[in-house]
């Protein structure tokens, strides 16, 4: 069964899960939001009705000794698994022992209870009406029902396929199914305008456009930005560009920002100043953002040029581009950017975007080096680059 993430989120705080869920999708800010409320409402009985394992670092038997156990304080355990794209064959086995559980254990305890709801029954007749007794016993019976079950969440922290084998196996186990779907670029202004409502104060059009292009439409940074609004704007309660841009100057998505657009426009020294002020704040973090914002840029103006070349209009190519709101780039920055990069050299600058990001995640090579060659325009190898070459 399917659900929304609206519908989750009501069932969890009503404590109200069946015995497995599988919540999928690339959207970090709605995973976090999910984990949040588990904890807030799982995590009593001194913190033993929740905990979290990784898929990637458990044997059938270690994921099996976590989501099998209840809480010691007699509630309802919720265990989650995060990574659960990674489970493989032998730990779905294991978890089908324990998503099934929930409902048998209902039934088991609606046999074994009646003799002490009887006695409740009994004592709240003595204190009240028969119309009271049968509220006491159909709360008592509610809250037993509720606080034996063990609640198993999978989180898949990625888009998946309707071939992919987690869904198959969770329709063939009959489990719930919740897609955190990452918004439409349409539906980020709303989503903007919403969240800075519930906050007190309010975004204009030009506003709600720099914060979304700072962040590359990334939810969780676009709540890191509001938490600091709110912290900074004191009693404000209309918050325009200038002030934005006052108070995000030295954030890591302004950083990123303030790079990406230095690269374009052939800034050298602003570019590499930028670059390192996002790399204070983490390294890794930093490389693989700015890699992929450059080449998020690089293929869009690859795109654009073509579209061009073929005589498509302003609209057609603002709705190809999906650039929505931001519309005027088409006519201020793209082609000022197609003039400093034309076509061939896009090519080698998205080659050696690919060569950094390989440099990251898998070999030894120096990827800040090889990235601050890319920003200051040096797309060829240097022998400083080969000389700290180190193959682990």
């Amino acid at each position: 069964m399917r659900i929304t993430r609206e519908e989750l989120i009501k069932r969890i705080k009503a404590r109200d899960l069946a015995g497995g869920l599988l919540c999928y999708g690339q959207e970090m800010f709605f995973h976090q939001q999910i984990l949040d409320l588990l904890r807030e409402t799982y995590a009593d009985a001194g913190g033993w009705g929740y905990e979290v394992v990784d898929a990637a670092s458990l044997d059938p038997a270690q994921l099996l000794a976590s989501a099998g156990t209840l809480s010691f304080g007699g509630g309802t355990k919720a265990t989650v698994v995060r990574s659960a794209h990674k489970l493989k064959k032998d730990q779905l086995q294991a978890l089908e022992r324990v998503t099934a559980h929930p409902e048998k254990e209902r039934e088991v305890l609606r046999e074994v209870s009646r003799k002490a709801l009887r006695d409740v029954s009994r004592e709240a007749s003595r204190e009240a009406s028969r119309e009271a007794s049968r509220d006491v016993s159909r709360e008592a019976l509610r809250d037993v029902l509720r606080d034996v079950l063990r609640v198993v969440v999978m989180m898949a922290e990625k888009e998946l396929k309707a071939t992919d084998n987690l869904l198959k196996w969770a329709k063939g186990q009959k489990i719930t199914v919740c897609h955190l779907a990452s918004p439409k670029p349409s539906e980020l202004t709303s989503w903007l305008k919403t969240q800075a409502s519930s906050m007190g104060f309010s975004l204009d059009y030009r506003t709600v456009d720099f914060m979304v292009d700072l962040s590359a439409g990334n939810l969780m940074a676009l709540a890191q930005m509001f938490a600091k609004l709110d912290l900074f704007r004191g009693e404000k309660k209309r918050i325009g560009l200038k002030e934005v841009e006052d108070l995000l100057h030295d954030s890591f998505e302004k950083g990123v920002y303030d790079c990406v657009r230095a690269v374009f426009a052939r800034d050298r020294n602003k570019a590499s100043r930028e670059l390192h002020r996002v790399l204070r704040f983490d390294p890794r973090e930093g490389i693989l953002q700015i890699v992929r914002t450059l080449s998020r840029e690089a293929f869009a103006l690859l795109k654009y040029e073509e579209l061009r070349a073929k005589g498509a209009s302003q609209d057609e190519i603002a709705k190809e581009l999906r650039l929505g709101a931001k519309k005027w780039l088409l006519e201020q920055e793209y082609p000022e950017r197609i003039r400093n990069w034309p076509k061939e050299r896009l090519h080698r600058f998205l080659m050696r975007l690919a060569e950094v990001d390989l440099a990251v995640r898998t070999s030894g090579r120096d990827a800040e080096a090889m990235l601050e060659q890319i920003v200051i325009g040096n797309l060829a190898p240097t022998s400083i680059e080969e000389f700290d070459e180190v193959f682990l």
